[in-house]
């Protein structure tokens, strides 16, 4: 029964959902209806300078079907009570036809047509009954009816949630509100006045001149006296939108200045009452309003052309990903399939024992024709010899070969070949490791480049206004800003960037400047990010995350090392993620801390230029493999990231030793099968995602930590954490309990803590 009852409702509203006339207003459908009738009665009241009233007319024409009859209604009934005699009751006749004709047939046109066919219809009916029909009441017939035609066709393709169609409603119910008018209160000046502050506030400064022009025209038609303070009050309009848009206050003292100014064209003393009383009244009404409803009234302009080139340097990035990806697809599928080249199989060195020794011998019919298989056989038994020895010599020679003449030469060509074809190999297997990592350097940076794309597309759209405002607050300390840009991403996250002439900020200096600027975006913002770069300093500020990172860290080298193979980094970037990484190279002392810093350096300047854990990952394996080329090298690598606002983390390990996450006290492993960079080709690593909340701890140790096992280690970090310890102090606890337990057997140790703090704890 209740769907049967919505049904019908939607039925009687000619199936358009009424919500959809005014975006974020719900409510009933009769209220709709009772809103149209008001509105259909108060444009069926309202007249333009010579007698005209085509809105009642207009409006009937213009709104959807299911609320035709209801505005019809309304305006008839207006038409009838205000309109004078002849025109009054015309207007009544054709608004109902064609208020029936929009609900029976539901087409504007048909409707327009019978509505003016009526309207037209009139002038010979009164002539008829009553004996006359004056000129000018048949130019006010026709004039209504032409004005009616065209504005029903811009309520039509205006509606009310586009701000045109906004616009348009306002400029038409001042000039019917206008004709309610008491004393010296103009109720039009004052709706026109609350319209063009808001839209200074809110709106754009484009919005708000064609806005000022449209009320303008529209008071001037309704009453031609109103024409001189319509122009104060657009005067002040326009001056707080381009002086303080969005700052109510001094717009406000802006507006009462604009329209003070203006008041000095009016033409006489009588005509400074309305201004005053109207102007007063609308400028009242809109500092009442609130401001979440000025923005759904005159929402933010689209994104200027600005934002364009980041749209376009998102795609050419991906693009050049694509690109990178098909050159190192190509010429792995390529290589792949080309056939061994010539001279690295054994097959050179016979030969070239064939074209040095034995071409020019006298035995060589008899070795190589009539014994080829002989022949072939002793060469081939040289081999084994060759790879053992690294060389032959004539007592070394096999029986197959005991037939030549000429065994001292047979042995020489065989060694200078053998060392010929060694050359060959090992060039061959250079080739390929470069290819391999030439192509497998491709393939990570295209894959860095799709992932900065990604970012690209999705940085959000400017916020001219903010940049506006902070580079007049820069400008104010007298400090010239090269470039100040605004951005709000996806999620609603306010950012700033502001480039100056190169600058040194002490902490409180930075304090300050923070402070002042989340007072004038309205915004929580954290410290910024200060980079100095030649002749300019950059500042990046960003919204302060939901948690923040403490960390922690301790490193004990192996028994009777001075330098620890273990390195690590632990650092918040710009986008508001924690980053914290351990390397662990191979072996201990010296080369293995090359190794390890080497990775964990080369890993956290990518990290901090913007590149995903495992893109950097892979681009850090490349350069090891390059590296240990000749010898053997290589290093785990864990890397914890943490975003500040969500709490979501992804921690990737390649050959790490397992990590331990504490949530509430009760410490849990995370393990993660996989082998060091460095070691192969192709990075295999193992990425894990998990939640973290205010209060958890994720703890990262080299393997050295857990020679005694990884259970007394859960146990310290719950008596850890049931202590209270700070990450710095249970990070030290940890290492010198690790050292205690390995003895003689330690290892290089190294114990990571980063304990995530909800704001305001």
């Amino acid at each position: 029964m209740a769907v049967f009852t919505r049904q019908r409702l939607r039925l009687s509203a000619g199936g358009a959902p009424p919500m959809r006339w005014v975006p974020g207003v719900r409510t009933s459908v009769w209220l709709w209806q009772a809103a149209s009738a008001a509105g259909g009665a108060l444009l069926g009241a309202g007249q333009v300078y010579g007698g005209a009233a085509p809105f009642g007319l207009a409006f009937v024409l213009g709104c959807p079907a299911g609320y035709a009859v209801a505005a019809g209604l309304g305006a008839a009934t207006a038409s009838l009570l205000l309109q004078p005699g002849i025109l009054g009751i015309a207007l009544a006749g054709s608004t109902l036809c064609a208020a029936v004709s929009r609900f029976a047939v539901k087409n504007r046109r048909v409707a327009a047509a019978v509505g003016l066919a009526v309207l037209a219809a009139m002038p010979p009916s009164f002539w008829f009954l009553r004996g006359s029909v004056t000129p000018s009441e048949v130019a006010r017939l026709l004039c209504t009816g032409l004005l009616a035609a065209l504005l029903g066709a811009g309520f039509a393709k205006l509606p009310l949630r586009q701000p045109k169609g906004l616009c348009l409603a306002l400029a038409v119910a001042a000039c019917c509100v206008q004709r309610f008018a008491a004393a010296a209160f103009a109720p039009g000046l004052a709706l026109f006045a609350a319209a063009v502050f808001c839209c200074a506030v809110s709106g754009t400064l484009e919005q708000t001149a064609v806005l000022c022009i449209a009320f303008c025209a529209a008071l001037t038609a309704a009453d031609r006296a109103l024409c001189p303070a319509a122009c104060a009050v657009a005067l002040g309009g326009l001056a707080a939108g381009c002086l303080f848009p969005g700052d109510r206050r001094r717009c406000a003292a802006v507006f009462a200045a604009g329209c003070g100014v203006g008041a000095l064209a009016l033409p006489d003393v009588s005509a400074l009452l309305p201004l005053a009383t109207g102007a007063s009244a609308g400028l009242a009404v809109a500092l009442a309003l609130p401001q979440s409803l000025l923005q759904g009234l005159f929402p933010p302009p689209a994104p200027p052309l600005q934002a364009q080139p980041l749209h376009g340097a998102a795609r050419r990035l991906a693009g050049v990903a694509d690109t990178l990806s098909d050159i190192a697809d190509t010429v792995t599928a390529v290589c792949d399939r080309q056939a061994p080249p010539k001279g690295e199989t054994f097959d050179f060195v016979v030969e070239h024992i064939a074209r040095t020794t034995c071409q020019g011998c006298t035995r060589r019919s008899a070795c190589w024709v009539r014994g080829y298989s002989t022949a072939m056989d002793g060469l081939y038994q040289l081999k084994p010899t060759l790879e053992t020895l690294g060389k032959v010599e004539v007592e070394n020679l096999p029986g197959q070969l005991s037939v030549c003449i000429h065994p001292g030469d047979l042995c020489l060509a065989a060694n200078h070949g053998y060392r010929l074809w060694r050359s060959r190999r090992q060039t061959r297997a250079r080739a390929v490791m470069l290819r391999t990592a030439l192509t497998e350097q491709y393939s990570a940076l295209a894959g860095a480049l799709a992932q900065l794309s990604a970012k690209l597309s999705q940085a959000g759209l400017p916020d001219p206004r903010r940049g506006e405002k902070v580079a007049r607050f820069f400008a104010d300390l007298g400090l010239e800003t090269l470039e100040c840009c605004a951005a709000t991403d996806l999620t609603g996250r306010l950012s700033l960037t502001v480039t100056l002439p190169r600058t040194r900020f002490t902490e409180t200096e930075l304090d300050a400047l923070t402070s002042e600027i989340s007072r004038l975006c309205r915004r929580d913002m954290a410290l910024p990010e200060v980079s100095h770069c030649r002749t300019v300093t950059t500042l990046t500020f960003s919204e302060r995350p939901l948690f923040a990172a403490q960390f922690g860290a301790a490193s004990r080298p192996a028994k009777g090392q001075t330098v620890s193979g273990d390195a690590f980094d632990q650092f918040c970037d710009a986008a508001g993620r924690a980053q914290m990484l351990l390397c662990d190279g191979m072996g201990t002392g010296r080369p293995a801390a090359v190794d390890g810093r080497m990775a964990a350096k080369l890993t956290a300047q990518l990290l901090r230029a913007g590149f995903a854990a495992e893109s950097a990952a892979r681009l850090v394996n490349v350069a090891l493999n390059l590296k240990s080329a000749d010898q053997e090298s290589g290093a785990t690598l864990d890397l914890l990231t943490v975003d500040l606002y969500t709490g979501r983390a992804g921690l990737f390990k390649a050959g790490a030793a397992p990590s331990f996450v504490v949530r509430g006290g009760t410490p849990y492993a995370l393990e993660g099968n996989s082998l060091p960079m460095g070691v192969v080709d192709t990075l295999v690593g193992r990425s894990t995602a998990f939640s973290l909340d205010g209060g958890d701890w994720v703890v990262l140790v080299s393997d050295g930590a857990l020679t005694d096992g990884s259970e007394w280690l859960l146990q310290q970090l719950q008596l850890c954490a049931k202590l209270g310890h700070t990450p710095d102090r249970a990070a030290e606890t940890i290492a010198d309990a690790a050292a205690r337990r390995a003895g003689d057997k330690q290892d290089d140790i190294t114990v990571e803590v980063l304990q995530l703090v909800r704001k305001g704890q």
